[in-house]
């Protein structure tokens, strides 16, 4: 019965992540932009926010969106992360089916045990890789990450002699 029950959550829990996942790549609030204090920005209209597929501006009430639709003219790190979250929500679908034919309530002929195990084992890995790319693509699409590349390209460079080429 212990069993059963945490086999229900663990689906549950990846049914909602991965819709999670997909939720997360189609909004556009990825890097809000802000010179001052949130509320002070609201009343200036120079609330920005940043996503994979516009930039957007809060104004009195209205929000001015531009999609960005010109994959050319994209930074490299965007174009990744566009790459990555659509992996991710991809490769969700096979592990939630995976899962859903893992459930104790499910039988699927007269097949053994050792089938579910495996098949079991394969959803666990997919929602691992489909983790890992989650992480991959936030950390290299956030803010603080663009800083550490600027400042390695600013400050670390001017030691380049230290190496000894």
């Amino acid at each position: 019965m212990v069993a059963t029950c945490l086999q229900v959550v663990g689906f549950v829990t990846s049914f909602v992540g991965w819709i999670g996942v997909i939720v997360t790549t189609s909004t556009n609030d990825w890097v809000v932009t802000c010179g001052y204090t949130i509320p002070t920005c609201r009343k200036l209209d120079e609330l920005g926010s940043k996503g994979l597929w516009a930039d957007c501006v809060m104004a009195t009430g209205l929000y001015h969106c531009k999609p960005l639709v010109d994959i050319l003219i994209l930074p490299g790190y965007v174009q990744a992360c566009r790459a990555l979250m659509i992996a991710a929500s991809v490769l969700g679908l096979p592990a939630i089916l995976l899962l859903l034919t893992v459930l104790p309530c499910i039988r699927m002929g007269q097949e053994p045990g050792v089938a579910k195990y495996r098949r079991a084992q394969l959803a666990g890995v997919l929602l691992i890789l489909l983790g890992c790319q989650l992480l991959w693509a936030k950390t290299e699409s956030s803010p603080h990450s663009q800083h550490l590349v600027q400042f390695k390209q600013k400050y670390l460079e001017d030691f380049s002699y230290l190496q000894g080429d």
